[in-house]
């Protein structure tokens, strides 16, 4: 069992609904992959082959549309990416997997790499254009995902 059946399993245990648009291909996350000019973690390729993108409890987590390349809005992994890079919210090795309105951004860093040999993911507030500063918050977007659904549950 993969880490993303065992938080399906666990969203369901929790009697809320959660969002999905449903699984990418390899070949579509190829091309998204292109699209940034990065290469995926494998937790986050876990999380698009199961949801593609995903909305639970109030979080919208980024990732593979229905509308595949041509999103123009969130939750497309390539809209916010590409938005928040040419607003300089982030930088070229980043993948921006969730927002919170106005403030701090997530993304998986593909320029540090864990102990685990994952990318992290790092948080980044609406200063990061002008210090660029990023503060490392998990070891991988498994654990990111993890930790936040499982928050979210113990907080219905």
């Amino acid at each position: 069992m993969t880490y993303v059946d065992a938080i399906e399993s666990e969203i369901k245990l929790s009697g809320e609904e959660a969002a999905f648009v449903g699984g990418a291909t390899d070949e579509v996350i190829a091309a998204f992959e292109a699209a940034l000019g990065v290469e995926f973690p494998v937790s986050y390729k876990l999380f698009l082959k199961k949801f593609g993108a995903m909305s639970f409890a109030g979080d919208t987590y980024y990732g593979i549309t229905k509308s595949g390349l041509e999103a123009t809005a969130v939750p497309s992994v390539l809209f916010a990416t590409k938005t928040a890079r040419d607003r300089g919210d982030a930088d070229s090795a980043m993948i921006v997997v969730k927002a919170s309105g106005y403030g701090p951004i997530f993304s998986i860093d593909t320029s540090q790499l864990s102990p685990s040999g994952e990318a992290v993911v790092v948080l980044t507030e609406l200063s990061f254009k002008r210090d660029g500063a990023k503060e490392v918050m998990y070891e991988s977007f498994e654990a990111f995902f993890c930790d936040t659904i499982r928050t979210a549950i113990a907080e219905l």
